[in-house]
């Protein structure tokens, strides 16, 4: 790319120095910077990379994004501007020359739900022949392609690397990509310049406060993702829904509890299946999913009114939620001599009491329950999950999910502050897993919560690799 483009295509800037020069790339960590980067310099919360302009420059930066008019030596590109954020976002689209543009981009926001319903829709459209991709925290899916291990610590990238991917995707045909989109991600404007076709809400409930320090913060956060005016898919059954309804005027409803557009009606369920009737522009018809629980009824129906606006008939509906995919490290549930292992992604207490409420209807005996939280959690939100935890649970394993840098004992102590009844702190998670499994008799259930498909923990000195359905496989294989 050439820095004249930039002019061009968005004459706002105010861009000074040299325009007549190729960018090789844009980078906001001034190690990282190599010859022929824009540096894009960011005040974050607790790191100002202001104060790391002239390695970038020394590294071989072309240029810098800036908030601050700092003197440029040598003639060298200079973008001052009052959000960092905002242009970064923007030049990593041209740099990629706008993939975006390139294919029906969707947009899946919530505060649970999203992973699942957006790898349910990229795997429905690469089995019936429409190349799709998929990016969240699970991994990147590219059409056939699933790769597991290209996964970011963020569930949406930042933007250089997520339009790289996007590019890519535009490279290989894809004709819809379906992306996680987080509140940091909207906060943070790491989707900013990306051309969404739809957008779909899932649930709202109370996450990621570190960040937003309120909930109204967050919840506002979520409303704007909505403002742009592109066509939305909305929960009817969700918090605030009359908020997003008024921000997103072009949009269908689906639901279980309210009216919807798209509305499910549940007729029996099992631990591992749900059959309910869907009921969509005058019709109704039965369908057999085999899935868990209510939230991924919603998930489904949330999939389902996708599918139907984009044309396609309820025969092929049905028959993909009789062949339906298996979500890493969502719902997956393991099963000997009559014991149930779950393991899910859980991490939040809207997500935890969902799915114990579950879990509860069909355990016979105990409920055991092995959760963490990771780093840096309010202390609210971990005493919250303590407590929704105890609710539906027997006992309360608490142990170690993903430190980041936090100190694994006080976390599990504001865990464990929540919890009403019986429970305990077993740090190691492989055995707190052991534990918990070696609880168990016939008709128990263990719930192991947190981590999903996840397979690295931060730590302040080391980073620990480590499976929950590996090590819970292993475990119930040896009682």
């Amino acid at each position: 790319m050439n820095a004249s483009q930039i002019k061009i295509f968005y004459p706002e800037l105010n861009i000074s120095g040299d325009t007549n020069v190729e960018v090789s790339g844009i980078e906001i960590d001034s190690r990282k910077v190599k010859a022929g980067n824009i540096f894009v310099a960011i005040k974050g919360e607790n790191f100002d990379s202001h104060t790391k302009i002239d390695e970038a420059l020394n590294n071989g930066a072309i240029g810098v994004v800036t908030e601050r008019d700092v003197s440029i030596p040598g003639g060298n590109l200079k973008i001052l501007t009052d959000d960092s954020r905002w242009v970064y976002a923007l030049l990593s689209s041209l740099f990629f020359d706008f993939p975006s543009n390139k294919f029906k981009l969707v947009g899946i926001t919530g505060t649970s739900g999203k992973t699942t319903t957006g790898f349910l829709l990229y795997r429905f459209f690469n089995v019936i022949g429409i190349k799709a991709g998929f990016i969240g925290t699970i991994g990147i899916g590219h059409a056939d392609l699933f790769n597991r291990s290209e996964t970011f610590p963020l569930t949406t990238p930042d933007a250089f690397p997520l339009n790289r991917i996007l590019s890519e995707m535009v490279r290989e045909d894809i004709k819809y990509v379906f992306i996680e989109v987080s509140s940091h991600a909207i906060k943070l404007k790491r989707i900013a310049g990306l051309k969404f076709y739809k957008k779909i809400l899932t649930t709202i409930g109370e996450d990621h406060l570190d960040l937003h320090n309120t909930f109204e913060d967050y919840l506002n956060t979520k409303i704007s993702f909505f403002r742009n005016g592109e066509s939305a898919i909305l929960n009817a059954d969700s918090l605030y829904i009359e908020r997003f309804k008024n921000i997103a005027k072009k949009h269908t409803l689906y639901g279980i509890e309210r009216p919807a557009d798209v509305r499910g009606v549940i007729i029996s369920e099992e631990l591992e299946n749900v059959n309910f009737v869907i009921k969509y522009k005058g019709n109704e018809d039965i369908i057999n999913l085999h899935m868990s629980g209510t939230f991924n009824v919603y998930n489904f129906l949330a999939t389902s009114t996708f599918i139907f606006e984009e044309g396609y008939e309820i025969g092929y509906i049905k028959q993909f939620a009789k062949n339906i995919p298996v979500v890493p490290g969502r719902a997956n549930l393991l099963q000997k001599g009559g014991k149930n292992v779950f393991v899910d992604f859980a991490h939040n207490p809207l997500e935890i009491e969902n799915v114990l409420k579950y879990l509860r209807r069909f355990t016979d005996g105990k409920l055991i329950t092995v959760l963490g939280a990771v780093g840096f959690s309010t202390e609210k939100k971990k005493t919250e999950m303590g407590k929704a935890a105890s609710i539906y649970s027997d006992f309360v394993i608490v142990t170690t999910d993903d430190p980041r840098g936090d100190d694994p004992v006080e976390i599990a102590k504001g865990i464990l502050k929540g919890v009403k009844g019986n429970g305990k702190i077993v740090l190691d998670r492989r055995n707190a897993i052991k534990e918990g499994i070696s609880m168990l008799n016939k008709g128990d259930t263990i719930a192991i919560l947190g981590r999903g498909d996840e397979v690295e923990a931060h730590y302040k000195d080391k980073t620990v690799y480590f499976k929950d359905l590996d090590a819970a496989k292993e475990e119930l294989s040896e009682i």
